[in-house]
C-alpha cells in the first residue's frame, strides 16, 4: 500500500476514533433539536396570534392566506408541529376569502407620469 493511503487510513481511523469526534456530532445533534424546538415554538405563536386574528375578524384576503399557509404553516406541519395550530389553521381555512389585496392600499397603481422638461 502507498504510504500517502496509509497516512490517510490511519487519519481518518484516529478521528473516528477519538471521543472529541463523538462529542462533536453529540452536541451538534442537540444544538439542532434546540434550533428545532425554538423555530416550532416561535412558529405556533405566530399561527395562534396571527390565525386568531383573522378568525375574530371573520375573513381573509387572498394575500394573507397564501403568506399564512405558504411561510408559517407548512414549514410548521414539516416540522413536526400540530395540535392547536392544526385546528387554528382548519378555521383559517374555512373563512370567506376576500380579493382585498393586502399591498392594494401601500403601493398606489402606478400612473403615467408626465415627462419633466428641463426649463
Amino acid at each position: 500500500m502507498e504510504p500517502w493511503v496509509m497516512a490517510i487510513v490511519v487519519s481518518l481511523a484516529s478521528i473516528l476514533a477519538s471521543s472529541g469526534f463523538w462529542a462533536y456530532l453529540a452536541k451538534r445533534s442537540t444544538m439542532d433539536s434546540a434550533f428545532r424546538r425554538l423555530l416550532l415554538g416561535m412558529a405556533y405563536d405566530k399561527i395562534l396570534s396571527r390565525g386568531m386574528s383573522y378568525i375574530e375578524r371573520g375573513w381573509i384576503s387572498e394575500d394573507e392566506y397564501e403568506e399564512f399557509r405558504k411561510y408559517l404553516w407548512e414549514p410548521y406541519s414539516d416540522l413536526g408541529g400540530n395540535g392547536v395550530a392544526q385546528r387554528i389553521m382548519d378555521g383559517v381555512s374555512l373563512l370567506p376569502l376576500r380579493s382585498h389585496r393586502k399591498f392594494a392600499e401601500i403601493i398606489p397603481a402606478q400612473r403615467e407620469k408626465e415627462p419633466r422638461h428641463a426649463e
